[in-house]
């Protein structure tokens, strides 16, 4: 129970261990620096074996970081707001409104399970990260937010709205202030739940099976000129197999592939249950909900008003399934890299529904667009995408072959040097006739997966290479458009059309140009007689 929920407090002493993650985390998101610096390190301590003193004085200065952002970190729950104090150096503080929050997010550890702790992220109206995060909290007071965010807002709208989205006085009023009634006392919906089948599709579809045959790889190769030590276990085993004959060879190697492979299906489908297990999407009132984990249960609430554009993507092995894996994306999905830096502010949580058939996806859409969506689709294979200009292919093929071939003539220059150049010139050209066929059928594929279908109110992409992707979004959502012509479009009456939405940018080339300005004045027209919040 909680005693005084108003009354500044700090988090359970196990937030330390999610405050060190946090630290890790931070150092680690380069991964090119971090691979630089335990080069660097190795290197350093074989010329000098007492720099391996820098390992644990490094361990213990991440622990201490983590015990110092604990200690700074407090908060308080007042009537209508709460408000987070931390930070060390650097204070920050932050007074959140509960009117502002349109999700509540509930992260469980299988420890935290065990201690009856949870991570609760607060998804507000007016940014696209999580500006509040309780780390290692009590799942009583997760309940007590849910509570009073739920009855904050029905009370505000018991008080000043009704059904017909008009205030007490008379005046229209957005959207989402009328959807705010779905965060309490909605009807559940149950819309997917995942079976065993469709996790093992997706664990065989991720495209890590591919970094786990290159792991095996060069494991393979330590094992085999690696240390002094393995050494007499590879010889006796290659003596075994010479002895056996090219029958024992072929069979040894055969096995080794196959179980190989069998570990590399077994560790991806393994993440694929321990991330997805028992996932579940429902909808209550205008917010859809997703919960899923094996050991770590994670649940992601999203409001439909805040979703700014659904992302439907197919890979080969996927469409080989026919499944699909969907993408909800609320505003600034894309968090810049000073926000993620910042103490206050987490990633935004982007609903994703990993596989679902094409009804499903449909029907989310349906869902989250409404009747504004009449007419489009998220489905790749749809036949109401009209093609892009052909004139496409040539640009891309050139495009892709000087790429090619500039790559080539650096490699070239760094092997034999400068004072060959006029051979590294010949082979360089010869390298981009060489690299036109194939640059050509990769623009093909590309302009056959191109496509674009539009109505009175939104608008659907679709791309992709290998895979197939589309990108749809209401034209009431968009918060800039541009229409830009390179010289040969001009020349070809051709455009190309950006818009751009909190989320991300969807771009539509090489389309008519007088369709294009037509676009974007419509675009245009929709945002600014819209009496909706975008």
């Amino acid at each position: 129970m909680i005693a005084d929920p108003a009354a500044w407090q700090r988090t359970s002493p196990f937030a330390i261990v999610f405050f060190v993650g946090k630290t890790i985390k931070g150092f680690a998101q380069s991964f090119a620096q971090l691979l630089v610096t335990f080069g660097a390190l190795a290197v350093l301590i074989r010329r000098n074996p007492y720099l391996f003193l820098l390992i644990p004085l490094g361990i213990l200065a991440i622990i201490a970081a983590g015990v110092l952002q604990y200690w700074f970190f407090r908060f308080a729950i007042q009537e209508d707001r709460i408000l987070i104090r931390q930070g060390v150096l650097r204070k920050t503080s932050l007074d959140l409104p509960f009117e502002r929050v349109q999700g509540i997010n509930v992260e469980r550890s299988l420890v935290d399970r065990m201690l009856g702790l949870v991570t609760v992220s607060l998804d507000t109206a007016g940014s696209g990260a999580a500006e509040g995060q309780l780390p290692c909290v009590d799942a009583a007071l997760a309940d007590l937010l849910r509570t009073r965010v739920g009855t904050r807002h029905s009370r505000r709208h018991a008080d000043g709205f009704g059904d017909d989205g008009e205030s007490a006085s008379g005046v229209a009023v957005d959207r989402s202030t009328r959807d705010m009634r779905g965060l309490i006392g909605a009807r559940r919906e149950e819309l997917l739940k995942l079976t065993g089948g469709d996790i093992v599709r997706i664990g065989l579809a991720n495209r890590n099976i591919v970094l786990m045959a290159a792991f095996f790889g060069a494991l393979g190769q330590l094992f085999l000129y690696g240390e002094d030590a393995l050494r007499p276990a590879v010889e006796s085993a290659e003596a075994a197999v010479a002895a056996g004959g090219d029958l024992a060879r072929t069979i040894f190697f055969a096995g080794l592939i196959v179980t190989l492979l069998a570990i590399s299906l077994a560790l991806v489908i393994g993440a694929a249950v321990l991330r997805h297990h028992n996932f579940t999407l429902w909808r209550e009132g205008t917010t859809l909900r997703s919960r899923a984990g094996l050991l770590t249960h994670k649940e992601v609430v999203v409001e439909t008003a805040k979703i700014q554009q659904i992302s439907v993507s197919q890979s080969l092995l996927m469409r080989l399934f026919g499944r699909y894996r969907l993408q909800a994306l609320p505003a600034a999905a894309a968090v810049p890299a000073e926000a993620r830096d910042s103490a206050a502010a987490g990633l935004a949580e982007v609903l994703e529904v990993p596989a679902l058939t094409d009804n499903r996806a449909e029907g989310i859409r349906t869902r989250v667009f409404g009747r504004e969506g009449d007419g489009l689709t998220v489905l790749p294979g749809s036949r109401g995408f009209a093609r892009i200009s052909a004139h496409f292919i040539p640009v891309l093929t050139l495009r892709i072959s000087l790429v090619s071939a500039l790559i080539g003539a650096v490699i070239l220059l760094a092997i034999v040097g400068s004072e060959r150049a006029l051979g590294v010139a010949v082979a360089v050209v010869i390298w981009w006739f060489c690299s036109l066929p194939p640059a050509a059928l990769i623009s093909w594929l590309k302009w056959h997966r191109h496509g674009y279908v539009y109505t009175g109110e939104g608008l659907a992409n679709r791309g992709g290479f290998l895979g197939r992707k589309v990108d749809s979004f209401l034209f009431r959502k968009v918060q800039s458009v541009a229409v830009r012509q390179s010289p040969l479009q001009r020349r070809k009456g051709l455009a190309t059309l950006h818009a751009h939405l909190a989320c991300g940018k969807v771009t539509v080339p090489f389309i008519n140009h007088g369709m294009a300005c037509c676009l974007r004045d419509r675009i245009l027209y929709r945002v600014e007689s819209s009496l909706r919040w975008l």
